[in-house]
C-alpha cells in the first residue's frame, strides 16, 4: 500500500477545500495548489468566472459541512449568511402555479449567501489544520509518473514562470470544469477518459440589488422555473449577505438574457409570473450585470478508464452539471465523503474510487440530463423511452400537487436536497395521492 505521507490537491475552490479537509485526517502534509491569489476576505476570484453567479447550498451539502467543520453555521451567521428553511421560505413557481409552503419549522435548512462568502468561511476553518498548506499563484502543468503510477506534479509560478516538481503519494484533481487532467494523463503516457456532454445552451445574467428596507418578503429564495419543451426562461432571486439580493435570469436554447439594463428588465418582465420583476424593479442595483454561459453537462468517465494509481479526480473535474439545478456544491461535498470512505478502506486502486464516485454522481446526473433533454434544442440529448415518458407524466402530476399540498411540497424539497431517496416519489401513499388527484380532476 502506498504511504500516506503527502497529498496534492489541484484547485482551491469548494471541492478542493473539502478534499483537503478529508485528506488532513490521513496525510502528514496536504498541499492545495491554486492558480489565483487567495483573498483574505470574501471576494470574487478571477479564475472562477461563475463566482458572481448564484450558488445553492442544499441541506445535504450543509449537513456535510457541519460534519467536516462543526459549528461552521455559526461562522456563516456571524459573516452575514442568511439561514433558510427550504420548506417554508423557498417560493417556487412551476406548472403555472406557486408551491404550497408549510407554516411549521422543518429541519430542511441551510444558508443562502454568495459563493465567495462560503469559500472564505471554509478557508478560515481549514486554516486550523496544520497539515494543510495552500500554495496560491501556482498552477499544475503536468503529472509525474514512475512505473505506471502517478508520483507527483510539475508546478509553475503564475508570476515568474518558475517551475518545480513535487513528489507525492496522491494527486487529487479538483480543478473544475476546465480541468486539464485528461491532457496531463496523455502526456504522462496514459489514456484520457471518454466524455459524455449534454449541452442545453443555457445562458445566465446576474445582478445584485439592495433589498428594499420597507418590504418584508415572505420568502428568502424565489424561483420561477423553466418549463420544457417550450418555456425556456427562468428567474432566480435569493437573499444573501449585506442586505442584498442576487438576481439571475436564464434562458435555454440560446435564448440568452440581455446584459444591458433595459434588456435585463424586459427579460424579467417576460417571465410567466410578475413577482420577480416586481421585486427587482423596486430594488436598487448595486453591481454590473454578469453573464455566464459555460453550462453544459459534462461527465468525464474516469470510472471506465485504465487509470494509473496515485491519481483521482472529483467534483466538477469529473461530473459538471448544468448549474440551474444547484447541485454542484453538494456534489462536491458528497465527493469528499466518498474519498474519505475510500481512504478509510486503505486507499486501493484509483479506479475503485472513481467507480464509487460514479455511483454517488449518478442520480444528480440523471436529474440534470433528463430535464435538459426535454428541450429539443439540447445537444447530445437523450431520447426518452416509453417508460421514461410514463414516469415523466407521473412526476408532472405529482409536481402539480406541490401547489396545493404542503406535505407533497416538503417531500419534493427533501428529495431535491438529496436527504431522501427519489424512490419516495413512488411510495404507495404518494402514488395514491397522485392518482386520487388525477381521478378527481377527471370527473370534473
Amino acid at each position: 500500500m502506498t504511504d500516506f505521507t503527502q497529498a496534492v490537491v489541484i484547485g482551491g475552490s469548494i471541492a478542493g477545500l473539502l478534499t483537503a479537509r478529508v485528506l488532513a485526517d490521513f496525510y502528514d502534509y496536504v498541499m492545495v495548489v491554486e492558480r489565483d491569489r487567495v483573498p483574505d476576505r470574501p471576494e470574487n476570484r478571477r479564475g472562477v468566472p461563475q463566482s458572481p453567479q448564484p450558488h445553492v447550498l442544499f441541506t445535504k451539502g450543509y449537513r456535510i459541512l457541519e460534519e467536516l467543520f462543526p459549528g461552521i453555521g455559526d461562522d456563516l451567521t456571524v459573516a452575514g449568511a442568511v439561514a433558510i428553511d427550504w420548506a417554508r421560505e423557498f417560493h417556487y413557481f412551476n406548472e403555472g402555479v406557486w408551491n404550497r409552503r408549510t407554516d411549521e419549522p422543518t429541519d430542511i435548512t441551510s444558508f443562502t449567501c454568495s459563493r465567495p462568502l462560503l469559500e472564505w468561511a471554509i478557508r478560515q476553518r481549514l486554516a486550523a489544520f496544520s497539515a494543510v498548506k495552500v500554495v496560491d499563484r501556482h498552477r499544475v502543468i503536468g503529472l509525474l509518473a514512475t512505473n505506471g503510477q502517478i508520483t507527483g506534479v510539475e508546478l509553475e509560478s503564475v508570476a515568474g514562470k518558475a517551475r518545480s516538481q513535487i513528489s507525492t503519494s496522491l494527486v487529487v484533481d479538483a480543478s473544475g470544469r476546465q480541468s486539464a487532467a485528461p491532457k496531463w494523463l496523455e502526456n504522462a503516457g496514459f489514456k484520457a477518459p471518454s466524455e459524455t456532454v449534454v449541452n442545453p445552451f443555457l445562458g445566465y445574467a446576474t445582478r445584485r440589488y439592495r433589498a428594499p428596507k420597507d418590504v418584508a418578503a415572505a420568502w428568502k429564495v424565489m424561483l420561477i422555473s423553466q418549463q420544457p419543451p417550450d418555456a425556456t426562461r427562468l428567474g432566480y432571486l435569493a437573499t444573501i449577505e449585506d442586505g442584498q439580493w442576487i438576481a439571475t435570469l436564464g434562458g435555454y436554447g440560446h435564448d440568452f438574457p440581455a446584459i444591458d439594463e433595459a434588456g435585463f428588465l424586459a427579460f424579467a418582465h417576460s417571465l410567466p409570473s410578475s413577482e420577480f420583476y416586481d421585486a427587482i424593479i423596486a430594488a436598487e442595483p448595486v453591481s454590473p450585470i454578469y453573464a455566464h454561459r459555460a453550462t453544459a453537462n459534462r461527465w468525464r468517465h474516469y470510472e471506465k478508464a485504465n487509470l494509473p494509481n496515485g491519481f483521482v479526480a472529483l467534483g466538477d473535474s469529473v461530473c459538471a452539471l448544468c448549474p440551474v439545478y444547484g447541485q454542484g456544491m453538494t456534489i462536491s461535498a458528497l465527493s469528499a465523503l466518498v474519498l474519505r470512505e475510500w481512504l478509510m478502506a486503505g486507499k486501493g486502486r484509483s479506479v475503485d474510487f472513481q467507480r464509487q464516485l460514479a455511483q454517488s454522481n449518478r442520480f444528480p446526473w440523471m436529474l440534470a440530463v433528463g430535464q435538459d433533454s426535454r428541450f429539443l434544442t439540447t445537444a447530445g440529448r437523450s431520447q426518452p423511452n416509453w417508460v421514461e415518458n410514463l414516469l415523466s407524466g407521473y412526476i408532472k402530476q405529482l409536481m402539480k400537487q406541490t401547489s396545493v399540498n404542503a406535505e407533497m411540497n416538503t417531500l419534493f424539497i427533501e428529495i431535491a436536497h438529496l436527504i431522501k431517496s427519489p424512490a419516495m416519489f413512488y411510495h404507495p401513499n404518494v402514488v395514491f395521492q397522485v392518482i386520487k388527484n388525477m381521478n378527481t380532476k377527471g370527473t370534473k
